[in-house]
């Protein structure tokens, strides 16, 4: 792991960082470097995240012309917005020793990007979303981060990305060294894997009461909505997923945990974690990506028509009213 003891933004001093995106990741990336004192350029395309930057007083330029003044650019925009913008406005500006930094190994791990020789190539991706990473920053500390070095031609190559690090705050919590190629796949596996199957479990134990009988608002209360369980997933962060239980359960709560833990789960489940991460190593998620980009994500449109009429949602909606402003 890395700290404030083993980095300073002096590795960067006399340099120029251009972050591209000024979206959720860019905004708090391109904040932290300017209060740590580091030259920053926002490169955007005219839509109102380039007037945002304007608004908060960033020299902001064509994605191009940031690409060509800066010595360190920052890739945050979405993954699908890569190989597009990679090849038009980046690669023909980046110049023989600039170090090339992206938040998440994607684009590189599938080869969607091809970053010209002669420029230092690093991962820094942040293991939250941005406004924690500015927030924690304002308070003095920081969010933990993965870094790789995926290519040094200079030499300096690690010395810069923790530069980068300790100007955004990564390095007063930690930052650890995860090759891209982990980073994009465990990423990848939490959210086909791990994401969907909490989904379900929620909405299983909700169709589970309201089938037996039981109102629909307690229940999504109890279930999740009041909030209860996500307090003990963000203390299981520091303390340890079975820990929390152990500290903040009472005996009945404890005695009702152990009685059914690993029996709800069968051996199937695991069987379609490994095909999945399967999917995700082999590629075959990648193609499977790109066919429906092509077509416009029409299975989003109709996920959205299904979640908004599932009665777990109709029931949160009534939630909601119940509540009026306290929701």
């Amino acid at each position: 792991m890395y700290f404030d003891k083993d980095a300073t933004s002096q590795h960067i001093d006399g340099e120029t960082v251009a972050v591209i995106g000024y979206g959720i990741q860019g905004k708090a990336f391109a904040a932290n470097l300017r209060d740590s004192g580091v030259s920053v350029i926002i490169g955007n395309r005219t839509d109102e995240y380039r007037d945002a930057a304007v608004a908060d007083g960033f020299d902001t330029r064509p994605i191009a012309e940031a690409v060509d003044g800066a010595s360190i650019v920052l890739l945050l925009i979405p993954d699908e917005a890569h190989p597009e913008v990679f090849n038009a406005h980046i690669a023909p500006h980046l110049h023989d020793g600039d170090l090339f930094v992206l938040a998440h190994g994607f684009s590189v791990r599938y080869d969607r990007i091809m970053v010209p020789a002669g420029v230092d190539v690093a991962l820094l991706a942040p293991k939250m979303f941005g406004k924690p990473i500015r927030q924690r920053y304002l308070n003095g500390s920081g969010v933990l981060a993965f870094l790789d070095v995926i290519r040094d031609t200079t030499g300096r190559a690690l010395r810069r990305t923790l530069g980068i690090a300790a100007a955004v705050g990564f390095t007063r919590y930690g930052v650890m060294p995860v090759s891209h190629q982990t980073e994009t796949e465990l990423d990848l596996f939490q959210e086909q894997f791990l994401t969907p199957l909490l989904l379900d479990v929620f909405r299983t134990a909700f169709e589970v009461l309201v089938e037996a009988g039981y109102d629909p608002l307690p229940s999504l209360l109890d279930m999740h909505a009041s909030g209860e369980m996500a307090e003990m997933m963000v203390e299981a962060a520091s303390t340890g997923l079975y820990e929390v239980v152990e500290q903040q359960g009472s005996p009945t709560c404890r005695f009702g945990v152990q009685r059914y833990l690993g029996q709800l789960l069968g051996g199937e489940v695991k069987a379609r974690g490994r095909e999945i991460l399967d999917d995700i190593r082999s590629g075959g998620f990648v193609e499977a990506l790109s066919k429906e980009a092509e077509a416009g994500y029409p299975s989003l449109d109709e996920y959205r028509s299904a979640y908004l009429a599932n009665p777990m949602t109709t029931a949160h909606d009534r939630l909601r009213a119940a509540l009026g402003a306290q929701a």
